[in-house]
């Protein structure tokens, strides 16, 4: 019945997902590709066809992985054929794969193979496949149309490998066949990107501002350690009065990505030499600086105040982000977001020191600095479009390190996008708070919350406590992402900058529950320089407290509506976002448990660092602190000509 029930989801999930597939891909199968369902474990399955993958099945049996794929579970395991292994061995210079180490066999043998869940076609999009394969490698799904056989869809695992038949069901998993082996990049990200000739002369730009060395930068934290059995075997942990099952980060990673232009879309803006790219990068950096102008060399292309150098650096971000990584997309969009209201966004910091990327998916594709809604993007505020995988053709984006997209303009920091399209509420996920949930892989777990020993930016005084980012399925949270905190917290950790000076009010996105506590927030410049603001927040309250002033929604008076919003934001409150539906049915602004809590307002220097500290002022070893999200809004949104909407 589990495994009925599960295909019936499938098909379900699948029909949710079509709109967002259509718009790269057919959706025709190949006769030979629709879905069957054999009866035999995935072992049995390839055994029994030998004539196709015995190469493959010698390979599982030397890394002792064959064993594996006969036990009950769920598996996804992309199988070279046969000739798809001999093409691999050719290419090595061997004969047979009884010249294969032991440990290359292992490792082959992990690339192919996702442990504990099973993807099926219609559950991918383009970008990465969500969970990484057993050698902690993401691989990339994208695909095609077939001009020979009337345009049917096509599909690629990391660019090359072909599934030439997909979706065999077996006992614990499901079986794809490839007709190339998956050989993951062992490169650093300048390194693959140095070996693509379409984007050489950004390529020139990354070398002589020496901003390759910082992409080159050690990966894997040697200093951190987690036991085995905490990253490989369930636990269950209980938030908000129910389980879930848990495990920790085994590798902490830093990890980059890239967004680039070609030299055909340089050329196209009339950009043809390194002196090029340069003047239009003066052009627009001395007008976002005018008090740097001067102050450097034209050809120090490495010193910060550089136009080049900042041209370089905007376009590099400190977090590992895949194509439906920027923004919730796929089903959890399709259900969750009200995209008739907004566009899914995020905000993310660059490596141009003080600066915002704005990333936004409406469905016509993921753009970043753009402002608008759906397919109309305001006056001048267009963007600049990212490319999907199957855009980029056969280049091999991923790197060992990182990931670089291609975009379809000149992408700059400059006046009009400081000061038009980052005049917004700037909602900024706990997931884009700090680097590590990006690069350690948690955000856009479906299968598990993901149990954190440390964050990137994140200081606590006291002891540290016990921390989970949610699995992505939790849909109570906003882009369900949400990071808990259990115990008697005291945290701190610096807020994302503000793109002008002004004032700004500084807003938090809370549920309140009965397991939550009593907390004293702190505002300031520095960790150890925050200074309380207003009285402590019984995050215990609901809506109705007269202190909060949570009324519902008349369906047929807006101005009651209005006033009500009005009152609660003089008691220092606001209602929770109409833009977003927990599990397809629950908007949270009807929800009396969720609120934004205005913490401050203040007047803020877009070249000030700020911090925010959260300090539990109740004894309680238990009290539980979701973080989900914060808002920065400058006085034109939240005081504005016309009133800031509920979205």
């Amino acid at each position: 019945m589990k495994r009925i029930d599960k295909i019936l989801m499938r098909l379900v999930l699948g029909l949710l997902a079509v709109p967002a597939f259509m718009a790269s891909c057919s959706d025709e199968p190949l006769a030979e590709n629709y879905y069957t369902f054999t009866g035999e474990m995935a072992s049995d399955y390839l055994q029994n066809r030998s004539d196709q993958f015995s190469d493959f099945v010698a390979i599982l049996q030397r890394s002792g992985l064959y064993g594996t794929l006969a036990t009950y579970g769920s598996y996804t395991v992309f199988a070279p054929n046969n000739a798809a292994v001999e093409e691999y061995l050719h290419g090595r210079g061997l004969n047979s794969v009884d010249q294969l180490s032991k440990e290359e066999c292992d490792t082959i043998s992990w690339n192919h193979i996702i442990d504990e869940v099973a993807y099926f076609t219609m559950d991918l999009i383009d970008g990465n496949i969500p969970t990484a394969n057993m050698n902690g490698r993401n691989l990339t799904f994208s695909c095609d149309t077939d001009e020979v056989n009337n345009n049917v869809a096509v599909y690629y695992i990391n660019k090359t490998a072909r599934l030439i038949a997909r979706d065999d069901s077996v006992e614990n998993g499901v079986v794809h066949t490839l007709d190339k082996m998956i050989v993951p990049q062992s490169d650093y990200l300048p390194d693959v990107m140095m070996e693509d000739p379409n984007i050489s002369l950004f390529c020139e730009a990354l070398r002589l501002t020496e901003l390759d060395d910082t992409l080159r930068t050690p990966y894997i934290d040697p200093t951190y350690t987690c036991g085995a059995d905490s990253v490989n075997q369930d636990m269950t942990v209980t938030t908000g009065g129910t389980d879930y099952t848990l495990r920790f980060v085994g590798t902490r990673m830093k990890r980059f990505s890239a967004l680039v232009e070609t030299d055909e879309v340089f050329a196209a803006a009339d950009i043809h030499t390194i002196e090029d790219l340069y003047q239009a990068a003066k052009a627009n950096y001395d007008a976002v600086y005018p008090n740097d102008k001067g102050t450097y060399e034209d050809d120090d292309y490495t010193n910060p105040k550089n136009p080049l150098y900042r041209f370089v650096a905007y376009h590099l971000l400190p977090y590992y982000g895949a194509y439906n990584d920027w923004t919730v997309s796929g089903e959890l969009k399709e259900v969750c977001a009200i995209t008739e209201l907004i566009d899914c966004t995020d905000w993310y910091t660059t490596l141009l020191p003080h600066t915002l990327m704005k990333f936004s998916s409406p469905n016509v594709g993921l753009f970043v600095n753009r402002k608008g809604l759906g397919a109309r993007p305001e006056p001048g505020c267009q963007g600049v479009k990212v490319l999907s995988p199957s855009e980029m053709g056969s280049v091999d984006q991923q790197a060992i390190n990182g990931i670089y997209h291609y975009i379809d303009r000149p992408l700059f920091y400059d006046v009009n996008t400081r000061d038009v399209v980052f005049n917004d509420r700037i909602r900024v996920n706990v997931a884009t708070l700090s680097t590590e949930f990006m690069n350690c892989g948690m955000r856009g777990n479906t299968e598990r919350a993901t149990g954190v020993k440390v964050i990137d930016g994140f200081t606590f005084r006291g002891t540290t406590p016990f921390m989970t980012f949610r699995q992505r399925w939790v849909w109570t949270a906003t882009y369900s992402d949400c990071l808990d905190i259990v115990g008697q917290f005291d945290v701190t950790f610096k807020l994302p900058p503000v793109p002008t000076s002004g004032s700004y009010e500084v807003r938090f996105g809370y549920g309140a529950g009965n397991d939550r506590g009593k907390v004293q927030i702190y505002f300031g410049t520095s960790p150890d320089n925050v200074q309380p603001v207003g009285l402590p927040i019984d995050f215990t309250k609901y809506g109705g407290d007269p202190t909060i002033g949570w009324v519902e929604d008349d369906p047929d008076n807006e101005l009651v509506n209005r006033a009500n919003d009005k009152a609660m934001h003089a008691r220092g409150y606001m209602k929770d976002m109409d833009s977003w539906q927990q599990g397809g049915v629950n908007v949270l602004r009807d929800n009396g448990a969720k609120f934004r809590k205005i913490l401050v307002t203040e007047t803020m220097n877009p070249n000030q660092d700020y911090y925010i500290r959260i300090k539990l002022v109740v004894d309680n070893p238990q009290a539980q602190l979701p973080v989900n999200y914060f808002e920065l809004v400058p006085k034109s949104i939240y005081a504005g000509v016309e009133v800031e909407d509920t979205h």
